[in-house]
């Protein structure tokens, strides 16, 4: 039963909103998958679509890498000085200034490891002209946004962006040849809301020089949670990267369609850990474990109704979407992969919700690492012998092993308070 928006507490109002907020940008993150990857395909074919989508997956790497943990730990200490009502200005300026200089020494291995390998040297264009995302999201401050409760803001800038982004690609390409205008414009849309969000982020805070004193506890916090990210982001590209250095950009370019589906059906969960977890970092204990309470049964019971739209509909989806018949001649693994859709949002309400609201930061960085490995060893294993399925079959069991591991750690932390108490 839906309950009025009146009846919340000024909190939960706060959370509703944001939470709306979040939904209409995921609307975007929805639909465009669905207007910008079939187009993409048939316009680039299949070899130029997987290298754009294989740049990709190494910027979500450098995008962990500069990111530093600080999505988790700046928002979670940005919300309590909202609520104690004190000056952002000092935690605002350390992770932004140690963001600036991340951004330089990711761009550097970034380039080392570009030419470094003959196989990403061939297309280094593609490669450097995709880093415009990584700065236009070091710029994007969607964390201290998130931290104080202002989402609507950055959802606005967020669609214009990716609407931009969306008219440039259409506007412009029109043959494989046409392949960098895809980072170009990708890197343009990103700087145009990084930006515009730097912009804004000065209305609430004071400017400061860098200065790193009295920040060890929280950069310690924050290096465990980007040991934790940079593994998550890893095993997302190992995915893409393995499978692109056996089969080819082509199979990488099959993989990518099915991918770029699942993780819009995956993002459904984001909107819910982004609205609640600063209100949840607030709360105590015996608050936290109510709610969670509800969400697993929430969480699970739209993790079924997502794998089943999966495998009923993914042949018409596919058929509707894409124009290559290899594509729909592996719709089966399409339907396999719709098991991910459960498997995530159970392991996303551990990672990404309720480890970092109590702070287990060493128990979240241990889930994602068993993971990386073992999705790494699954790669290097299946992938040479079995192409694009063993692909799909890491993805799968490294997903459905998060969720084994995260509800392990779950368990045990509330069986340690229950011995201490």
């Amino acid at each position: 039963m839906k309950i009025p928006l009146k009846k919340l507490d000024a909190e939960e109002k706060t959370v509703a909103k944001n939470y709306s907020a979040l939904m209409i940008l995921q609307g975007l993150n929805y639909v465009l998958p669905f207007v910008i990857i079939p187009f993409l395909e048939r316009t680039l074919e299949l070899e130029r679509f997987g290298l754009v989508m294989l740049a990709q997956y190494v910027m979500a790497l450098c995008i962990a890498a500069t990111d530093f943990g600080f999505s988790t730990t700046a928002v979670r200490e940005i919300s309590l000085l909202r609520e104690r009502k004190l000056d952002y200005s000092t935690i605002y300026f350390k992770v932004f200034w140690a963001r600036i200089i991340l951004l330089f020494i990711v761009f550097l291995l970034l380039c080392a490891f570009v030419f470094a390998i003959p196989r990403f040297a061939v297309e280094w264009e593609v490669y450097l002209l995709s880093y415009g995302m990584v700065i236009g999201q070091t710029l994007l401050g969607d964390w201290f946004f998130q931290g104080i409760e202002r989402m609507r803001i950055l959802t606005a800038v967020n669609a214009v962006s990716k609407i931009l982004f969306t008219l440039l690609l259409f506007l412009f390409i029109t043959s494989p040849e046409d392949y960098l205008f895809v980072p170009i414009f990708n890197s343009i849309g990103y700087l145009f809301a990084g930006l515009v969000m730097l912009g804004l982020s000065m209305k609430y805070v004071t400017w400061q020089w860098p200065d790193f004193k009295n920040s060890r506890e929280f950069y310690r916090d924050s290096f465990q949670v980007f040991l934790s990210d940079i593994s998550s982001q890893f095993t997302y590209a190992a995915n893409g990267v393995i499978l692109g250095l056996f089969a080819g950009d082509s199979v990488v370019g099959i993989f990518s369609a099915f991918d770029k589906l699942m993780l819009a059906a995956r993002k459904m969960y984001i909107p819910i850990c982004q609205a609640i977890y600063p209100y949840l970092s607030r709360k105590s204990y015996l608050a936290k474990r109510i709610l969670m309470k509800r969400l697993i049964w929430g969480t699970l019971a739209l993790g079924i109704a997502g794998c089943l739209f999966v495998v009923f509909l993914g042949q018409w989806i596919v058929d509707l979407l894409y124009a290559d018949p290899s594509i729909a001649e592996n719709i089966y693994l399409l339907k396999w992969m719709g098991l991910t859709v459960v498997f995530v949002g159970l392991s996303l309400l551990f990672t990404n919700l309720y480890a970092p609201a109590r702070k287990l930061f060493r128990q979240r960085l241990k889930v994602m690492v068993v993971a990386s490995l073992f999705n790494l060893i699954l790669n290097l294993s299946l992938v040479p012998l079995l192409g694009l399925e063993g692909t799909i079959l890491t993805v799968i069991l490294t997903e459905f092993l998060m969720v084994i591991v995260a509800a392990y750690f779950y368990k045990t932390d509330h069986d340690t308070l229950s011995r201490s108490t």
